[in-house]
């Protein structure tokens, strides 16, 4: 066969086929398209793509998480060493100068009683036992010597050389460093010290290794002697062991140091030494190991986090790095734009019918956009991503109890896949989301008791913390670090979201204008005001209605319609006759005249039809579920009203027009749900049968036939979607309904009957 050959008859007529086929396809979509739903779509998808492109991406690193693969600097840094700065800073704070203060008053006091030595010897000149005795008192010992010295400086008229020789010593008592020995400056290293002497306002650096410490006799002697030496040789001894015994402190053994330790001065310098240390740096290029395959360590997650603060740093500076993140994160923005463009064209083209109106449409996205909102949050200032699962659960549980099955799937597995975006997640967490959805959708779908909410929240728990636990295990992580970390997370988020449900359904119920199984049970309840105000005003009209509703449920729920919503809307299709319920039939008594045999064939057409606004009216002011309002005037559609129609025939002379039906009609509209027109066939049925006077099976297999076949030529299902084959089934559940209701029954006899028998045997 040639490559290109020539296309056969055949070859040509599949082309065309297919080609009808595209085009059929295309046109079936088109006729889906409306300029409001691609202006809400688009806008929808561009709220989406901002909303998964919202806030920094975070480092999403923890503590003992397992890496697969070393990761690398990705700019070149420095980090801080806080050890190293640590130790430095120690180090100088140890190293800083020691300060010491001069004890002035230990000076003076050494001034006074040397200047006083003189003033005794001056009074005591021919006394020297006397002179000793006093001297002694004020810790001046004079040996002999120096008594014969005292006495010779004593005669002299002045006592400038003696005062002179007290200066000198005191001078050289101010530059000797006799310091205290604390406690603080031993733990110093430092190699200098400072001498403060407030008195001259001077200050004496000192090398640490020439102090004199006050504990040590030796260098208090040495002190003493240095000082004694700017006396006459007579007296330097007396004055040595003077100063010695003023240097003496108690306990004995200890003596006094000439400078004091400041503790205050030292600190200051010692911190002022400290912060001259400038911080110390690690420095880290690009492609350096910052941690290795294996789990993560705080020191290594600090160091992660300080190169993630400085890629972000780089990028604010760095226009190439900055365009680079950029690039992604534009592209995660059109990913997630496509994502709600192909899912929403995919919903419009295939659920177009099931699409609920704008305001429920409008409430269902803002909720879904608010809980992908909420992921990205928890992945962007969290670190426990599993969190989002919780979203995802409160998401679907709305979209299964408000939602119909087709745009809400769609709608739940939409979700997921964002919020799987916008956290950065793979496959695993995709499948744990989708897990928690399935259990949800597929438990929520009819839900008729509180207690199934929390149920299935349960279930979904379960397999949130499954689908966390093994999505941890396929990543490689230990199973201790996923449970804590994640699948808790997961379960208390899931469990959370179910409570949160049930506990503002009510709330739920009025945002998305939906009616959920529950409230449709709630309004069943006989003690409802409404059915027992219709109980107590038109008792023929509610059996009437609770027999409607039983033949309306088991008929739709042989075609898959909404059974409960059906018998419920049953119940509530009649409430207008309540304001003149002695106008329909089934609510007059025997042998009463019927009121609209005074009335014209037209004006009792208008009370008949008058139910119907007056029920809309009621339903209203009885705050009736939204739900069960269109049961109201779709049951009756756009029926002809017969009896007064054909009354008005009979009525008219033959001058007069004929009857145009038009005006015997209901105002509709018709049926525009299955619902709806199983109510219709039902209270059609339901009468007809209980007008007859020997209802058998064959006799109401051809009344019910016989009003569907009406039903259906009038044109009142041409806008539900009720298919002749549901028909066919809803016929047959009407007929083994009723006959089930109005069966033959065994005629017992009375006692009169019994009597002649008795006699004749």
């Amino acid at each position: 066969m040639r490559l290109f050959g020539k296309r056969t008859a055949r070859q040509k007529e599949i082309r065309r086929s297919k080609a009808e086929r595209r085009l059929t396809w295309y046109h079936r979509v088109l006729e889906q398209v409306r300029l409001g739903r691609i202006t809400f779509l688009v806008a929808c998808a561009v709220l989406t793509a901002l909303v998964v492109s919202t806030g920094e991406e975070p480092l999403a690193l923890r503590v003992g998480q397992v890496l697969p693969r070393a990761i690398t600097a990705r700019v070149a840094f420095q980090l801080e060493d806080q050890a190293r700065t640590q130790v430095e800073r120690m180090r100088a704070r140890d190293n800083a100068e020691d300060f010491y203060t001069l004890d002035v008053s230990l000076v003076q006091d050494i001034r006074g009683r040397l200047t006083n030595a003189l003033r005794i010897a001056r009074e005591q000149v021919g006394d020297a036992q006397k002179l000793r005795e006093q001297a002694a008192e004020i810790h001046i010992l004079f040996d002999t010597a120096g008594l014969e010295d005292i006495a010779r400086l004593a005669a002299l008229p002045e006592a400038t050389l003696y005062q002179q020789a007290v200066e000198r010593a005191l001078q050289t008592l101010r530059r000797q460093p006799l310091v205290e020995p604390g406690e603080l400056a031993n733990r110093r290293t430092g190699t200098r010290a400072v001498l403060l002497d407030p008195e001259q306002g001077t200050d004496q650096p000192t090398p640490t290794d020439r102090l004199l410490y006050s504990n040590n006799r030796e260098n208090v002697v040495a002190v003493a002697t240095g000082a004694a030496e700017a006396f006459p040789a007579a007296l330097r001894e007396t004055i040595r062991a003077s100063l010695l015994r003023i240097f003496q402190a108690e306990p004995e053994g200890t003596y006094k140091p000439l400078y004091l330790y400041d503790a205050g001065r030292s600190a200051q310098a010692a911190q002022d030494a400290e912060q001259k240390v400038p911080p110390q740096y690690i420095p880290i290029a690009v492609g350096d190991r910052l941690a290795g395959a294996g789990a993560l360590s705080a020191e290594q997650i600090k160091l992660l986090a300080e190169e993630h603060e400085q890629f972000r740093a780089r990028r604010e500076s760095d226009p190439e790095v900055d365009r680079g993140y950029r690039l992604a994160l534009a592209a995660r923005a059109l990913i997630a734009f496509l994502l709600v463009l192909s899912f929403g064209s995919f919903i419009v083209a295939v659920h177009a019918a099931a699409l609920p109106r704008s305001r429920r449409r409008l409430a269902t996205v803002v909720a879904l956009l608010l809980m992908l909102l909420l992921a990205r949050t928890i992945y962007v200032h969290t670190p426990y991503v599993f969190l989002a699962v919780g979203a995802q659960a409160f998401a679907v549980a709305l979209l299964a109890l408000t939602s119909r099955r087709g745009p809400s799937y769609s709608a739940g597995v939409l979700l997921a896949l964002l919020i799987t975006l916008a956290t950065g997640q793979g496959m695993p967490f995709l499948a744990t989301l989708i897990g928690v959805t399935l259990v949800l959708f597929l438990g929520l779908r009819d839900v008729r008791n509180r207690g199934r909410i929390i149920a299935m929240g349960a279930l979904a728990a379960l397999a949130g913390g499954l689908g966390a636990q093994l999505a941890g295990v396929v990543d490689g992580q230990a199973w201790r670090y996923v449970l804590w970390n994640d699948a808790v997370w997961a379960v208390l988020t899931t469990l959370a979201a179910a409570f949160l449900t049930e506990g503002i359904l009510p709330g739920i119920e009025r945002a998305f204008a939906v009616t959920t199984s529950m409230t449709l049970l709630e309004w069943c309840d006989p003690n409802k005001p409404l059915l027992r105000l219709l109980a107590a005003e038109s008792p023929g009209t509610y059996n009437h209605s609770l027999l409607v509703g039983t033949l309306a449920d088991a008929a739709a729920e042989a075609i898959g319609a909404n059974g409960l919503l059906t018998r419920t809307g049953a119940y509530y299709h009649d409430i207008g006759k309540t304001n003149k319920p002695e106008y329909f039939v089934e609510n007059q008594a025997l042998g009463v005249a019927n009121r609209h045999d005074r009335l014209s064939p037209a004006m009792s057409h208008l009370i008949i039809i008058g139910h119907v606004k007056d029920g809309l009216a009621m339903a209203q002011e009885y705050r009736l579920p939204a739900a069960l309002h269109p049961f109201i005037p779709e049951h009756h559609g756009t029926c002809l009203v017969e009896y007064f129609f054909h009354a008005a025939t009979r009525a008219r002379k033959p001058d007069d027009p004929e009857v145009d039906d038009e005006q015997f009609r209901y105002p509709g509209p018709r049926p525009q749900s299955r619902e709806t027109a199983i109510v219709m066939l039902c209270d059609g049925v339901e009468g007809a049968v209980r007008a007859m006077t020997e209802p058998t099976p064959n006799r109401i297999e051809d009344t019910v036939a016989r009003i569907v076949n009406k039903r259906l030529m009038d044109g009142q299902f041409d806008e539900c979607d009720l298919t002749f084959r549901e028909l066919e089934v809803i016929r047959n559940s009407l007929v083994k309904s009723l006959c089930s209701i109005y069966h033959a029954r065994i005629a017992y006899p009375t006692a009169d009957q019994e009597e002649p028998a008795r006699s004749a045997s």
